[in-house]
């Protein structure tokens, strides 16, 4: 304080919506959560998905302030997800807000299939595919893979 330094403070509140400081405390939460996400494709823990045959897989992608995670549509994976977010809410203190989280499956995860992986992670599932900043978010051929 005033230059010199002071002993720890507890925050009472958050930032507001458009608050300058906000992109980059966002940056500094992503970090933290993809490198979770790292270390859980590393252990073989989570997969990711590929886009097209000699591709990267993808685990995750980041926006302004929404995270789009690419499990495949297995129960093993979804439990594993929920070990690493429960890891992040524990370390950053963040906590997902379910009620504004979705998941989108492909065509090949059967419908009882997608209704339980939905109710196991506590999200609603999206019916009726959309747009995404302009984009679809579903182009291509069908694939065995979940959308979180």
């Amino acid at each position: 304080m005033n230059g010199t330094p002071s002993g720890f403070f507890n925050s009472s509140r958050g930032l507001r919506q458009g608050d300058p400081l906000s992109p980059l405390l966002f940056v500094l939460c992503t970090k933290g959560f993809a490198t979770l996400l790292r270390k859980a494709i590393s252990e073989k823990k989570l997969e990711g998905v590929k886009v097209a045959p000699r591709a990267p897989r993808i685990s995750h992608l980041f926006f302004a302030n929404d995270s789009y995670l690419f499990l495949q549509g297995s129960l093993q994976e979804c439990e594993n997800l929920i070990v690493v977010l429960n890891e992040y809410e524990e370390l950053s203190g963040q906590r997902v807000n379910l009620e504004k989280s979705a998941v989108c499956f492909s065509k090949n995860v059967a419908l009882p299939d997608q209704e339980f992986l939905a109710a196991m992670l506590g999200v609603g599932a999206v019916g009726v595919h959309d747009k995404y900043m302009g984009l679809p978010t579903l182009i291509g051929k069908k694939s065995k893979t979940t959308t979180v």
